[in-house]
Formats: structure tokens, sequence, C-alpha cells
């Protein structure tokens, strides 16, 4: 997949894996991601991804569902959802918590 990585504060278009999904996580296939405040912060480097992030930008995103974890209930392959995240939004897909994803 093509993602967005930030090399010496400036922005390149580089390939990386399709994440894998955990239990409790869905894989979306990102149709939109959010630019934003802290997005341009941790370009900087002023505000580094938390502990375990991913070292993608991206803190928002919107797409459609592409597979789910084992645990996952309340999400469907196919269904559109908007996801707050701990980063990983400047990339085709993402792997995130099923809880922090709302239906569009």
């Amino acid at each position: 997949m093509k993602i967005i990585s930030i090399n010496n504060k400036k922005l390149e278009l580089k390939e990386a894996a399709i994440p894998t999904p955990k239990d409790d996580e869905i894989l979306i296939k990102i149709k939109a991601a959010g630019v934003n405040r802290a997005d341009i912060a941790q370009k900087n480097g002023l505000y580094p991804p938390p502990p375990g992030a991913s070292e993608i930008l991206g803190l928002e995103c919107s797409g459609i569902v592409e597979s789910i974890g084992k645990k996952v209930t309340s999400k469907n392959p196919g269904d559109e959802v908007i996801a707050l995240l701990s980063g990983g939004g400047y990339a085709e897909y993402v792997a995130v918590t099923a809880s922090h994803c709302l239906p569009i």
C-alpha cells in the first residue's frame, strides 16, 4: 500500500505492508483523511506519536471496512465508517480498534 512518510520534516510517498487487524480491530480501506494541527506538529517533530502508535501521520479518516478481527461484532465488511486514530490515516489502509469508529 502507499503511505505518506516523514523524512527530515518533509512528506514522502512510500510503500508499506497492509496492516493486519488484531482481534478487536477492523481494517479500513481509506477514502479520505483529515489534516489537523496535531498532524502538522507531528510532521515538524513537535508532537511524537503515543507509544505503540503508527509512525504514519493521520489521526482521522473515513473509508470502507475491508475486514474485521475475530472479536468484532459491531462492524461488517463493506460498512462505511469514520475513525479516530492514534496514527496511520495517511495511507491506503489502516487497522483501528472497532470502538473508535462510527458509521457514516
